[in-house]
């Protein structure tokens, strides 16, 4: 896919990017920074996945020293006793029961997958982004072809205007009225144009391009798209349902439950079985043998009963339930927003389909009707003025056309995006 940017570059313009819709795709998921969180949150993914395993293993630990010990043998005299010698120890432990621990053992596996959805989510929104300002290029770009098409009608009107006049044929308010009607058709060009760059300057921030280039969407939008929608409620309950959002709201839900329940907990003992090796001797250990024969060995069950302060442990409590409360609360509250979110999308979606459908039949209609007034124009059975509204209307039609167009892309990538969607290839639903 490189291969084939790098050779559009080198086929187009210097200054000129040519990229289909999969194209922009594919190089905004190398290129944007939003590519590097949705990295970032896949790998925090896996370290929270580690640290809860790393809570259910064995923990050892060691230390070895030298030291040097002077002991008087008389008090107040000068007579000392020197000992000097290596210490070493090898410790083992193992968790067999702590609150504490198994919470987060618990909420390091809940913050693995929270994460994991967090880069599905980030990576489903940078698709639906990019595939909103290339689309929004594209739609800006093919209405400013059109407004360069009325403007090269409105100078061919002129110029045939003129020449009638120049032959008796027209009047000069004729004229005028051409020379009006080029006048608004150049505003109309100009605007389109500063709306094309500020959507291409959009575009390149979205997906990540430094260079200050010119992207030309060569995506053929030849009919909408085909997102099928068989049902509205089902689709909103499966929006709910697989929505990342969502499910990080439940996510959170679940880990403040938790925390809750070690903070209650925290009132109970926590069991550890242990093994320890505590070396001591003159000289330093050079092989484990050596270690084995001057060590001694140690294993046991440790107990440990926390000291229980009543003030504090209540307020803790309190405080962990207030968390679990408005994380609870900020889950029922993203639940309706997505929801809502969800209909109207999808709504979105239906009257997008409905606005296609009436722009295309307004837009035959409109090239039927100008076609019609071309020859009447040439048999000059219609007025310049009337002529003049016929090319205004359809100069509209095509307007609100390219827009319902695209405006049906945009709306199914936004229900893909509620989805939770990341195959970022475009294709038929």
């Amino acid at each position: 896919m490189i291969l084939l940017l790098l050779l559009s570059l080198v086929s187009a313009a210097p200054d000129t990017l040519e990229l289909s819709l999969g194209q922009a795709l594919d190089l905004a998921m190398r290129r944007s920074p939003a590519r590097a969180e949705v990295s970032a949150s896949k790998l925090e993914s896996g370290v929270k996945l580690g640290q809860g395993i790393n809570a259910l293993l064995p923990s050892p630990a060691g230390s070895l020293g030298w030291g040097k010990t002077q002991t008087q043998v008389i008090p107040s005299s000068d007579s000392t006793v020197t000992s000097e010698g290596w210490t070493g120890s090898l410790t083992v432990s193992q968790v067999i029961f702590d609150p504490r621990v198994y919470a987060a053992v618990v909420t390091s596996f809940i913050n693995a997958g929270y994460y994991t959805t967090d880069a599905q989510d980030k990576q489903a929104q940078l698709i639906y982004e990019v595939t909103d300002s290339y689309l929004s290029l594209l739609g800006t770009r093919l209405l400013r072809d059109a407004t360069r098409s009325a403007l090269d009608r409105a100078d061919d009107n002129l110029k045939l205007n003129q020449e009638k006049l120049r032959l008796g044929a027209a009047s000069r308010i004729d004229v005028m009225r051409s020379e009006v009607f080029r006048s608004q058709a150049e505003i109309q060009s100009l605007t389109t144009e500063n709306a094309l760059i500020s959507a291409n300057a959009a575009f390149l921030a979205t997906a990540g391009i430094s260079q200050d280039v010119v992207v030309k969407p060569t995506e053929q939008l030849d009919q909408p798209s085909g997102f099928a929608i068989s049902n509205d409620d089902s689709l909103v309950a499966e929006i709910e349902r697989r929505n990342p959002g969502a499910q990080l709201a439940a996510k959170a839900g679940t880990i403040a439950t938790v925390n809750t329940v070690a903070t209650i907990g925290q009132v109970l003992p926590s069991v550890s079985a242990f093994w320890s090796s505590n070396y001591a001797d003159p000289t330093m250990p050079k092989s484990i043998k050596s270690w084995n024969d001057k060590d001694r060995i140690t294993t046991g069950i440790r107990f440990s009963f926390p000291l229980l302060d009543p003030k504090s442990f209540a307020l803790d409590i309190a405080d962990a339930v207030a968390g679990s409360r408005r994380t609870k609360a900020a889950a029922a509250r993203a639940h309706y927003q997505i929801k809502a979110a969800a209909t109207t999308a999808v709504l979105g979606y239906g009257k997008a389909r409905q606005n296609y459908d009436y722009a295309k039949r307004n837009l035959e209609l409109n090239q039927e009707l100008y076609r019609l007034a071309q020859e009447q124009q040439r048999l000059g059975a219609i007025s310049l003025i009337d002529f003049f509204s016929v090319e205004t209307a359809l100069a509209q039609a095509q307007a609100t056309y390219v827009s319902a167009l695209t405006d049906t892309y945009v709306q199914a990538a936004q229900i893909a995006y509620l989805l939770g969607r990341t195959d970022h290839r475009p294709k038929s639903e």
